[in-house]
C-alpha cells in the first residue's frame, strides 16, 4: 500500500510539471520571439546556441520556446538582409555575391531592385512583370519610379555603362602628406602613418615623434628594473641587487654567476647548502651552493633564499607538484547542498540548482539525483580498444593518443575533418596519421612551420609583370594602367584611350587625342576655358579692336564689326546708338506739312546689336524690351519688320520676318524671339516700331533698329 501511494504520488507530479511547461511556453510566447529579434537584430545571424538563449528562471519553458525564438531570429534576419539588398540596389552599388551564404533575402531583393532601376534607366515601362511573385514584383516597380533621381553617393562615380556606380581611387590624386601613405576606402581613403618603430605620426607637430614606452606602459621592463626612454627605443636599467652568488651585469642589466672560486668566497648562508669536490689527489674546496630541500606544501624563493609556504585562493587546495587545483565541493560527503538540490561545481566554489526531475544519466533516490555508473554496470557503448570513463550523468569512451571516436569506434584522428581551424589563414590542412600538415595556398608562403602564411608581392619578384601599374592583393596581384590608358585583353599591357571618339561632344569645339589623355582646340578669336569651353575674345571690351571714337564696337564670337551710326534728317545723334528728334529742327520746320513734327513722326531711333549661333533652341528670346516707366493709363503696341538681310556667304539667304516674332508679355513689355533656325554667317537688320498710347491716344513712337549676326560657329553644350 505503501509503494502504491508512492507511484500515484510521483504520477501526479510529473503531470502538474507538464502542464506547467505547457502554459509556460503560452504565456511566455511574446518573449521568445523578443529574444530570437533581439538576437538577430545585435549580432546579424541565429547561429547563437539555443540552450544560452532560456534565462534561469525559465528553464521549464523547455524546447516550444527555442523553435519560436529561432523562428522568429530567422524572420527578423531575413528582413535585416532583404532591406540591404534594397539600399545597396538603389545606391547604385552592385549587388555583394558574398552575401550570398545564408541570406538569399539579400540578393533576390538586390536583384529585382537592381532589374527595375535598370528598366526605369531604359525609359522601360514599371508595371510589375507577370513572372515575378507579389513581392519582387513591388520592389521592381518602386525602384523603376525612382530610377531617374538616383545618382552616386559621395566617393563614387557612375560606371561606363551608366547603370552602377564605382569607387573613386582618390589615392591617384596623392591627397596625403609626403610622409604619410594613402589607402582607398568606398567612398573616401585615409592617411596612414609612414614613421619608423618606435615613433608616431604628430599632428600637431606634423612630423614623426618619438613613442615614450616608459610613459605609455608599453615595455617588458620586469619587477626590480627601471624603464629608461632612449630615441625610438629604450632601455631596463635594474634597481634591485641580485641576491647571493650573482652580480649585475653593466651592459645587459641582468644577474651574472659570481665565481666564487676565484674570489675565494665560500659563504651559503645559513639557508643553504654547502658541497666540495675533490680535484685528483689536491682536494680543492669548489663553493656550490644549492637550495635546502622544501617540505610538501612550501616552494623555494629564489628572490629570498627561502622555503615559503604556497598561498592557493579560497576554493583550492595546492597538490604534491606545488600546483593550485580546484577543490570539488560536490563531490564531499556530506554534500555542501540540500538533498532537493543538485550540486554543481564551479571554479573556487559551487552552486546548488533546485530540480524537480533528474536529467538522463542520473536515478532520484530519496528526492535527490545520484549518478549512474554505466561504466560499472556495463551500460555503455564503448567497444575495443576505447575505455569507458564514467563522468556525472553520462559516460565517454576514451580511445588511445592519435585516435577518436566515432559511432563507436576508434578512429585515426582527422584534424582537418573540422574544416581548417588549426591551420592559420590562407592554409589548407591535410591529414597524416595521428597528426596533420598545414600547407599555403597559391600566392603564400609559410613563414614558419603552422604558424603563418604570408603573402607573396608578385609585384616585387617580377616588376616587369605589368606594363603600368602593378597591385600586389593578398594571396595574387592585378594591373592597372595610367590615366588615359586601358588594360588590354591579357591583363598586364596597356593601350591609349581615344577619348575623343569615344565621348560625344568631349570638346565644345574640337577634339584632338594625345597619348594617355586630349586636348581642345578653339578656332580664332576664343580662348579656352575649364578644359572644354570656347570663351569668346570680346575685342570691344578689352579694346584691342580698331574702331573710331564715334563708332559703336560690336563683339562676335570670334571676331568684331565697327559700325557708325548715321541719324536721319531732324535727329540728333546722343551717345553712339540713339537719335533723338531734334527741337529747333520741328521749329524751324513747324509750318511745312511734309515735314513738321506730329505725334506719327517717330521721338528717338534706338540702335542694338545682338551675336547668336546659327543653331539655337528655338523658339528663344534675343532682344527684351522694357517699360518701366509707364503707367496704368497708358499701353503699347509693338509691329515687326525685316528691313534687309546681308548673306556675305552664299547670297542664298531664305529669312523672312516669318522666323522672328514679338511677343508681348505685362502692360508694356515684349520680348523678340527666333522661331526658325538661322544660317551662319548673316547679318539682319530689324525694326520694331513702339507706339506708346495715353487713354488710348497716341503719346509717342519709337523705332528701335536690331541688328542681328549670326555666327559661324556651332559650339556642343
Amino acid at each position: 500500500m505503501c509503494t502504491f501511494s508512492r507511484i500515484v504520488i510521483l504520477f501526479f507530479l510529473r503531470s502538474i510539471v507538464n502542464q506547467s511547461i505547457t502554459d509556460a511556453f503560452r504565456n511566455n510566447a511574446d518573449e521568445c520571439c523578443e529574444t530570437g529579434r533581439i538576437e538577430a537584430e545585435r549580432t546579424k545571424t541565429c547561429n547563437m546556441a539555443l540552450q544560452s538563449l532560456i534565462t534561469e528562471h525559465n528553464k521549464n519553458i523547455s524546447t516550444n520556446c527555442l523553435f519560436l525564438t529561432h523562428i522568429c531570429c530567422l524572420s527578423n534576419l531575413r528582413s535585416y538582409f532583404c532591406e540591404e539588398g534594397l539600399k545597396s540596389a538603389l545606391r547604385l552599388l552592385p549587388c555583394n555575391q558574398k552575401k550570398l551564404d545564408s541570406k538569399d533575402s539579400y540578393q533576390i531583393c538586390c536583384k529585382c531592385c537592381e532589374l527595375g532601376i535598370r528598366a526605369g534607366r531604359d525609359k522601360a515601362d514599371c508595371e510589375p512583370v507577370a513572372v515575378l511573385d507579389e513581392r519582387c514584383g513591388e520592389q521592381f516597380t518602386n525602384c523603376c519610379l525612382k530610377a531617374k533621381s538616383l545618382n552616386c553617393d559621395m566617393g563614387f562615380q557612375m560606371d561606363d555603362d551608366h547603370q552602377r556606380c564605382r569607387d573613386i581611387n582618390e589615392c591617384l590624386s596623392n591627397p596625403c602628406p609626403n610622409t604619410m601613405q594613402c589607402e582607398n576606402t568606398p567612398g573616401s581613403f585615409r592617411c596612414i602613418e609612414g614613421c619608423e618603430h618606435g615613433y608616431t605620426w604628430s599632428i600637431k607637430h606634423g612630423a614623426c615623434r618619438d613613442i615614450d614606452e616608459c610613459a605609455l606602459n608599453k615595455h617588458n621592463c620586469i619587477f626590480g628594473h627601471r624603464c629608461e626612454n632612449m630615441p625610438g627605443s629604450y632601455r631596463c636599467i635594474r634597481e634591485r641587487n641580485c641576491g647571493t652568488g650573482y652580480q649585475v651585469d653593466p651592459v645587459t642589466q641582468t644577474c651574472v654567476d659570481v665565481d666564487e672560486c676565484e674570489q675565494d668566497i665560500d659563504e651559503c648562508g645559513q639557508v643553504m647548502i654547502y658541497y666540495y669536490n675533490r680535484i685528483g689527489e689536491k682536494a680543492r674546496a669548489l663553493s656550490k651552493c644549492a637550495p635546502q630541500n622544501c617540505t610538501s606544501g612550501e616552494k623555494f624563493n629564489a628572490f629570498h633564499g627561502r622555503c615559503e609556504k604556497i598561498q592557493c585562493r579560497s576554493g583550492f587546495s595546492v597538490t604534491s607538484l606545488g600546483k593550485c587545483v580546484d577543490v570539488n565541493e560536490c563531490g564531499q560527503n556530506p554534500s555542501p547542498c540540500k538533498r532537493s538540490e543538485r550540486c554543481d561545481n564551479t571554479p573556487g566554489s559551487y552552486r546548488c540548482v533546485q530540480t524537480f526531475t533528474c536529467a538522463s544519466g542520473l536515478q532520484m533516490k530519496d528526492l535527490e539525483c545520484l549518478d549512474i555508473d554505466e561504466c560499472a554496470i556495463g551500460n555503455h557503448t564503448c567497444l575495443s580498444p576505447a575505455t569507458c570513463k564514467n563522468t556525472y550523468g553520462s559516460f565517454y569512451c576514451q580511445c588511445p593518443t592519435g585516435f577518436v571516436s566515432k559511432h563507436g569506434t576508434c578512429v585515426d584522428d582527422d584534424e582537418c575533418a573540422g574544416g581548417n581551424l588549426v591551420c592559420p589563414i590562407n592554409s589548407l590542412c591535410r591529414n597524416t596519421p595521428g597528426s596533420y600538415a598545414c600547407d599555403c595556398i597559391s600566392g603564400y608562403k609559410m613563414i614558419a612551420e603552422r604558424a603563418f602564411c604570408e603573402d607573396i608581392n608578385e609585384c616585387e619578384i617580377s616588376p616587369n609583370t605589368c606594363e603600368q601599374r602593378c597591385i600586389n592583393v593578398q594571396g595574387s596581384y592585378y594591373c592597372l594602367c595610367n590615366e588615359g590608358y586601358r588594360l588590354n585583353s591579357d591583363k598586364q599591357t596597356c593601350r591609349d584611350l581615344d577619348e575623343c571618339s569615344m565621348i560625344d561632344n568631349l570638346c565644345q569645339y574640337h577634339c584632338v587625342n594625345t597619348l594617355g589623355s586630349y586636348k581642345c582646340i578653339c578656332p580664332s578669336g576664343f580662348t579656352i576655358e575649364r578644359g572644354r569651353h570656347c570663351q569668346d575674345i570680346d575685342e570691344c571690351q578689352i579694346g584691342t579692336h580698331n574702331c573710331l571714337v564715334n563708332d559703336v564696337c560690336v563683339n562676335l564670337h570670334g571676331e568684331f564689326r565697327c559700325y557708325s551710326v548715321q541719324c536721319p534728317q531732324g535727329y540728333e545723334k546722343i551717345a553712339n546708338n540713339r537719335c533723338h528728334l531734334s527741337t529747333q529742327w520741328c521749329n524751324e520746320h513747324q509750318n511745312d506739312t511734309n515735314l513738321r513734327c506730329t505725334n506719327d513722326k517717330p521721338m528717338k531711333y534706338v540702335y542694338s546689336f545682338i551675336s547668336i549661333p546659327a543653331k539655337i533652341r528655338r523658339p528663344t528670346e534675343i532682344f527684351r524690351i522694357r517699360n518701366s516707366q509707364l503707367n496704368i493709363n497708358q499701353h503699347t503696341e509693338f509691329d515687326l519688320r525685316l528691313i534687309n538681310v546681308n548673306d556675305s556667304h552664299k547670297n542664298l539667304s531664305q529669312i523672312t520676318v516669318d522666323n522672328f516674332q514679338i511677343k508681348s508679355f505685362s502692360p508694356h513689355n515684349a520680348y523678340l524671339m527666333v522661331l526658325k533656325e538661322l544660317s551662319p554667317l548673316q547679318e539682319i537688320e530689324l525694326e520694331i516700331q513702339m507706339k506708346i498710347f495715353t487713354n488710348k491716344i497716341l503719346n509717342s513712337i519709337t523705332i528701335m533698329k536690331v541688328l542681328v549676326y549670326i555666327n559661324q560657329y556651332n559650339f556642343y553644350p
